[in-house]
């Protein structure tokens, strides 16, 4: 049954983006519209953490109402802050520990766990489900093809060592362990992007369906540098002991570019938001003209 339901999702996933080569016509495919100027393309270098997220609740539902077009946007935080999934509980994350640290909470309307957000750039898609070019497209191929531009920015960065791979983690014993639900960077369940096994990238997903309409919200994190791993330091946790040991797991299960730019060889360098940011908008597009607001 395994091999049979692998063999249809890989059947499917060929009439989408292909790692090897994308054109501008895939990607106005992949957004449902004729010319690329049909979407906006958005950049937020900082805005706080309620903001951030009202924002892409609202172009979720304004492109369901079609009141709105597709969206790519790309952000940051201000100040840094813990999301928190759309169904996690709050009492996972201690309050206290953040407020001494200057991180805001917030909820997320996708799934997934706790992220804190500091060193990495946030992306964010508003697209529709089906489009004319696509018409039987899931969620599972959105959430793969958008992986795919992404590591085709990444590649545009210089990184050579970041692969686009299907992996399982199985963190049952730690969750019988632990009081709390392991952090997003600690799972990966679909197609990632990751080096040597640890993400790169985290994603999530909400399917927004009204009047036989259906809109996909994803967004996820691209790690610039290390400071996701103080998450550990803000759970709500029963000993420093769990806490080590929550650490240990985001670092063996994550990896910033940073990182991954050091392990390939290449001189010790920080890697900007802004150069990120560039080099997917490229790969969305080769897009000259962006709205920074």
């Amino acid at each position: 049954m395994q091999q049979i339901t692998e063999k249809a999702e890989k059947n499917s996933m060929q009439a989408h983006i292909s790692e090897d080569s994308i054109s501008e016509k895939d990607i106005c495919q992949f957004f449902g519209v004729q010319s690329l100027t049909e979407v906006d393309f958005i950049k937020h270098p900082e805005h706080s953490p309620a903001e951030n997220m009202l924002f892409d609740i609202a172009r979720a539902e304004a492109l369901l109402e079609r009141k709105a077009a597709p969206m790519l946007r790309l952000y940051s935080w201000k100040p840094f802050a813990v999301s928190l999934g759309a169904h996690q509980r709050e009492r996972d994350i201690d309050t206290q520990r953040c407020h001494e640290r200057g991180l805001e909470i917030v909820r997320r309307p996708t799934g997934g766990r706790a992220v804190l957000h500091a060193e990495e750039l946030t992306y964010s898609l508003a697209v529709p489900l089906q489009t004319e070019g696509a018409p039987q497209r899931t969620i599972h191929e959105i959430y793969r093809d958008v992986h795919i531009i992404l590591l085709n920015a990444l590649q545009r960065l210089g990184f050579r060592g970041i692969f686009f791979q299907k992996s399982q983690t199985d963190f049952r014993a730690l969750y019988r362990s632990s009081h709390v639900s392991m952090p997003c960077f600690a799972s990966s369940a679909r197609y990632e992007l990751m080096h040597e096994g640890r993400k790169v990238v985290g994603s999530a997903q909400k399917l927004y369906s009204k009047d036989g309409q259906n809109v996909v919200l994803q967004h996820g994190s691209i790690l610039l540098g290390r400071a996701h791993e103080c998450l550990a330091d803000v759970l709500n946790l029963s000993d420093d002991t769990e806490r080590e040991e929550v650490r240990r797991v985001i670092r063996s299960q994550s990896v910033s570019l940073q990182e991954v730019w050091e392990e390939e060889g290449n001189t010790p360098q920080e890697i900007s938001w802004e150069c990120c940011a560039d080099a997917v908008f490229e790969a969305f597009g080769n897009v000259a003209k962006v709205k920074v607001e």
